[in-house]
């Protein structure tokens, strides 16, 4: 459902963040690694530390919102 806008956000934030998506069937261990419960769900790193995470769907200004304070 959110997939069209995080593609939109990775050509829009290209150079500045690297937006990465995960199928969490087919990545059982990583989404574990991260206690990945629900889906959708967007995890914001910074220097290699989770700083924040959204879950459910939402907005793309909200999605932004979070990466333009992380850049």
């Amino acid at each position: 459902m959110i997939a069209p806008l995080v593609d939109e956000l990775a050509t829009e934030f290209d150079g500045k963040a690297k937006i990465v998506k995960l199928n969490v069937d087919e990545s059982m261990d990583t989404s574990q690694k991260y206690g990945v419960m629900s889906i959708p769900t967007l995890i914001f790193f910074k220097n290699g530390e989770e700083v924040d995470r959204l879950v459910g769907a939402m907005p793309k200004d909200t999605m932004a919102e979070k990466l333009q304070a992380l850049v």
